[in-house]
């Protein structure tokens, strides 16, 4: 009776393996064979759009030719190939059991639609500002992507010449693609369609310092622009003053400090007249942010500062920080932006003149500082002069 059972239960396993086959795992959605389409770039199976795909950045050098700072911008006009990739594929967890043809094809419609929500002028580029792995198919109206037996997908690629002339017509360019038809296989029910709307292409730049030592900002007086056209206001002796003055925060390897300096005068305000002014003494702190390049952040001391003197520069419209101050080596001058000055911006050149920090002392001037040992003794605790 024993071996009986055993023979039934057997059966009975071969039975249900048999009807458990292949034609029943073949309808579970996890098998399910459909040709669907999708970008390289995507970063997921359900996203269907791309806008400002990144295609290329051109890079000008800066290359200094010698010790005196010369130099030459190397303008990078080299025609470099995006790829735009696309790919075609059958889904399912299964490879090709054969070999399946899927034909692609630019939509317009799709196209249409996108310009109309997206307030755009997309456009499918011309066949000449492009190349493809796959040749458009005239008779087929679209581009036939082979899918091999024992494969699950292929890729589509254009080829775009990038051209520096013609960087603003990348920005137009749009690849709407549609999965028109495919041979012995259904069409996905959401994933036919895959739109790249915009080729991002930008420009950049790079220092070559050719071995020669990246200079820093020499501390001392720099002859002022603003302070130079400001006569009426910087003479109440019946002298121009002309000068600011930068000094470092520390002369000491305080990381915290490094590459960071004040500069001593503000705008069209003169230091040695107004710089003891009781509504705002007259300064700045002035950054390093780009070594390479000798870009500085400019902002102001403001009031609630406890790192340095009251009073600070705190007038009822406070200046703002700029981002954009740039230092030019080989001319030993500095441009400076102050925003927002008493509501206005102004711009200043500062030209390195000397390391003397003798201050041109207003005799009886009811703002002006007699010494740097002063300015030390109103609190202000980086370095100065007279250490």
């Amino acid at each position: 009776m024993k071996r009986t059972y055993s023979i039934f239960f057997i059966t009975l396993a071969i039975t249900a393996l048999g009807s458990c086959g292949k034609p029943d795992y073949e309808n579970k959605e996890f098998y399910r064979q459909e040709a669907y389409i999708i970008s390289a770039a995507s970063t997921s199976a359900t996203e269907r759009e791309i806008s400002d795909l990144p295609a290329h950045t051109f890079v000008d050098t800066l290359k200094y030719k010698n010790a005196q700072y010369d130099s030459d911008t190397i303008i990078d006009t080299k025609t470099f190939i995006a790829q735009v990739k696309f790919k075609v594929g059958i889904g399912g967890s299964l490879p090709a059991s054969q070999d399946y043809q899927i034909v692609v094809d630019f939509d317009q419609e799709i196209l249409e639609d996108y310009n109309i929500l997206k307030n755009t002028t997309k456009k499918i580029p011309d066949p000449s500002a492009y190349t493809s792995n796959v040749l458009y198919n005239e008779k087929e109206k679209g581009f036939v992507v082979d899918i091999k037996k024992g494969t699950s997908s292929a890729s589509l690629i254009f080829d775009v010449p990038i051209e520096r002339a013609k960087m603003k017509d990348y920005e137009d360019f749009a690849f709407p693609l549609k999965i028109v038809r495919a041979d012995k296989i259904p069409l996905s029910r959401q994933y036919t369609q895959f739109m790249i709307a915009g080729l991002l292409v930008t420009q950049d730049k790079t220092v070559n310092w050719s071995g020669f030592p990246i200079p820093k900002i020499p501390m001392g007086r720099y002859f002022s622009v603003q302070l130079a056209g400001n006569v009426a206001e910087n003479n109440p002796d019946g002298r121009t003053r002309k000068y600011k003055f930068i000094t470092p925060m520390s002369i000491t390897d305080d990381p915290l400090l490094k590459d960071k300096y004040i500069i001593w005068g503000t705008s069209a305000w003169s230091f040695e007249v107004f710089g003891l002014h009781g509504a705002g003494w007259m300064y700045n702190v002035l950054s390093l942010v780009d070594k390479d390049f000798g870009i500085y952040r400019v902002e102001p001391v403001l009031s609630g500062n406890t790192n340095f003197p009251s009073q600070t520069f705190a007038y009822s419209t406070v200046q703002q920080a700029s981002d954009d101050n740039f230092y030019d080596p080989r001319l030993k001058t500095l441009t400076v932006h102050y925003k927002n000055v008493i509501g206005q911006d102004y711009t200043d050149v500062l030209t390195f003149e000397s390391a003397d920090f003798t201050l041109d002392v207003v005799r009886g001037g009811q703002f002006s500082p007699l010494s740097w040992a002063q300015v030390k003794s109103k609190g202000f605790n980086y370095w100065l002069p007279k250490d």
